[in-house]
């Protein structure tokens, strides 16, 4: 496998994020080291958003500071009131916030964004990827709804969405097959479930408490040679309908984790196991709607 798969995400840069964070956001030290030990292993494309807090301004004092350039993925947020509505504008102002000189992609960072300001913004977007302002268009989405209603488009070039061991081939493999078909580049994210597969079985609380006995079987696949974290990053990163694994960490020694999971192969054996598991409330896989 190849590290250039994986993305490193930001949004723990500048917001508390994940449900097993407990030491908030790192400080500019920290992300320096995460940043310098990310390019260094060969990850060279990072995902922000404007709605990460002060996430791309961190990423713009470690270009400002450093001789490394990373790619960048950044979103539109329609909540984000402190840029111009102007897309041309406000695209030129992430990028001179983040200290590059255009965006690998600009993303509708949900789908209400992207059925809102899409077609208002096409002209303009389309514009700005002749010029090579931003190499793509993209859209973070949920739901294999959203997912048909966006391939309908032609101009959109990337689509990021979960994809884990339970969120797995069996929810998304029909539609992952249509985007390939399309040319549109796969991102996944939510590898690690927002933190959640690292609990116990007996800590799911509040609504989560069905997913119990997918955990148990999650387990189960795990051994003392193959952890939780090598099974759900190499689950992912052995999809070949998906171009990039997006990863976010808090620390440096967690980043050296995740490179040191990703040299463990995944057997076909436990890659079946994990296509058979099949969450009946879907609504469970969206962090938005747990109650813990």
């Amino acid at each position: 496998m190849t590290k250039k798969k994986l993305i490193l995400g930001t949004v723990q840069f500048g917001l508390n994020y994940g449900v097993n964070n407990t030491k908030g956001k790192p400080s500019s030290e920290n992300i320096k080291n995460i940043l310098d030990t990310a390019y260094n292993n060969g990850i060279y494309l990072l995902d922000t958003a404007e709605a990460y807090g002060d996430s791309q301004e961190k990423i713009g004092e470690y270009h400002l500071n450093s001789s490394n350039k990373f790619e960048i993925i950044t979103k539109f947020s329609a909540t984000v009131k402190n840029l111009p509505f102007n897309i041309t504008e406000r695209i030129k102002k992430n990028i001179a916030t983040l200290q590059v000189n255009n965006l690998y992609c600009y993303m509708f960072h949900s789908f209400k964004d992207f059925d809102s300001y899409f077609k208002p913004f096409q002209k303009d977007l389309s514009s700005l990827k002749k010029e090579g302002i931003i190499k793509k268009i993209g859209v973070s989405l949920y739901t294999n709804e959203e997912f048909e209603k966006v391939l309908e488009f032609d101009d959109i070039d990337l689509i990021q969405l979960p994809f884990n061991l339970l969120d797995n081939t069996t929810k998304r493999g029909e539609i992952l097959s249509k985007a390939v078909k399309k040319g549109i580049e796969i991102h996944t994210r939510s590898v690690f479930l927002q933190g959640l597969f690292f609990k116990k079985t007996t800590d799911l609380s509040g609504n989560l408490k069905p997913l119990n006995k997918n955990f148990d079987k999650l387990h189960n696949l795990c051994s003392d040679n193959y952890k939780m974290n090598d099974l759900a990053l190499n689950y992912v990163h052995s999809q070949e309908k998906i171009d990039k694994v997006l990863i976010g960490v808090d620390t440096v020694d967690q980043l050296l984790d995740n490179l040191s999971s990703i040299k463990k192969e995944i057997s076909s054996d436990r890659i079946e196991e994990i296509n058979n598991i099949n969450v009946e409330q879907n609504e469970l896989l969206n962090p938005s709607n747990w109650k813990l």
